[in-house]
């Protein structure tokens, strides 16, 4: 799954597209629930909540997709983003109440942080969507979703470069809860699951 997350990723950054910036919206926000279906609680009560948004995700930006919009608007996006949330949130609980951090809960740990930019980034495609500059680029043209990726992992990672900036209220504020969810995740979430880490492999050392 984390080398899946990372091809989408470099796919989305790194290459040049065809796409504007309403279909790779659309395309991510099916490919989101793709990547946190397979995260879900093993709770069949939280597994059935998490089918039942993921479904709707696909279904709505795949039909966009296609050209058909059942609902219009960015209704398969923003219901990524909300599955996306609740699967990494739940995913995070069971990580914490884990008796044993292995390897396994590491590399979910980071699936789960990864997940996170990905919303994030759907987050900012569905602000610049309906408010064009809402985000500046440094060539002072409108940002595409492949710059609010990377704005995103900039974001999320506490870089800041500069060349990407939010510039409407409400993208400011959904990069302060990033940058803030970023800190968060890594000074405590990480480093507690590496000291657990080693804390494991020490005792089952010989």
């Amino acid at each position: 799954m984390l080398l899946l997350q990372f091809g989408l990723l470099l796919w989305l950054v790194a290459f040049d597209h065809a796409w504007d910036t309403r279909m790779l919206l659309e395309f991510t926000g099916v490919f989101i629930p793709l990547f946190a279906i397979a995260v879900a609680t093993q709770r069949k009560r939280d597994r059935r909540v998490a089918v039942v948004l993921a479904v709707s995700a696909m279904v709505f930006s795949g039909g966009a997709l296609s050209g058909v919009r059942p609902a219009g608007g960015d209704v398969g996006p923003v219901l990524a983003v909300v599955f996306s949330a609740y699967a990494t949130w739940t995913m995070l609980i069971g990580i914490v109440r884990s008796q044993r951090v292995t390897g396994n809960v590491l590399a979910g740990a980071l699936a789960a942080y990864i997940m996170a930019g990905l919303a994030f980034a759907v987050v900012y495609g569905v602000i610049a969507s309906r408010r064009p500059d809402a985000f500046a680029t440094a060539a002072a043209t409108p940002a595409s979703f492949p710059d609010l990726v990377y704005f995103s992992f900039v974001t999320l990672l506490t870089i800041g470069f500069g060349d990407v900036t939010p510039a409407a209220p409400g993208a400011r504020a959904v990069a302060l809860v990033e940058g803030l969810f970023g800190v968060v995740f890594t000074t405590v979430v990480m480093a507690s699951l590496v000291a657990g880490y080693i804390r494991h492999r020490e005792s089952n050392a010989p």
